[in-house]
């Protein structure tokens, strides 16, 4: 399981890190990714257990559920800056050959990524947030997993 929360802590490292940073000069306050979705409706989304969310040993912005005996669900919101922007992500994600997709219908623009391993990654710009959802779901074919994080990231955004 630390193996698996590593690679996913570094995955979204990568994504954040794709993205312009925003200026050192405004402190805005820092978004509660575990404020999101609740455990409830991770368990009703996946159909097995959770453990209840907790911020990433890593990044404290980030906040971590454990599914099933090894799989994760990881939100991280953060503000975007004048500069992140989704098209920006898919040009630096086609830069380092890394796959995306687009994915309509979900906040002002939301694209998928699939990192390996398993997991899958549904980016979201909505307003001034960016949120990260990343999904490792044991047993649950890609296209479920999809699913899956769509329904989340609506959940989500009504939250915001």
């Amino acid at each position: 399981m630390r193996k698996l929360i590593f690679v996913i802590s570094i995955f979204l490292l990568l994504a954040a890190a794709a993205l312009p940073q925003q200026s050192k000069t405004a402190a805005p306050k820092k978004p509660d990714s575990c404020a999101l979705v609740t455990k409830a409706e991770i368990q009703e989304a996946v159909g097995g257990t959770v453990a209840d969310g907790a911020p990433n040993t890593g990044n404290s912005a980030m906040c971590d559920y454990k599914v099933g005996d090894y799989g994760a669900i990881s939100f991280w919101r953060r503000q975007a800056g004048p500069d992140d922007t989704a098209d920006k992500m898919m040009a630096e994600l086609k830069k380092r050959n890394i796959e995306f997709a687009e994915a309509k219908g979900i906040g002002d623009r939301s694209l998928f990524v699939s990192p390996g391993y398993g997991m899958v990654s549904l980016n979201t710009f909505k307003g001034t947030s960016y949120i990260i959802l990343t999904a490792l779901i044991p047993g649950a074919a890609e296209p479920k997993t999809k699913a899956i994080c769509e329904k989340l990231m609506q959940k989500a955004l009504t939250r915001l």
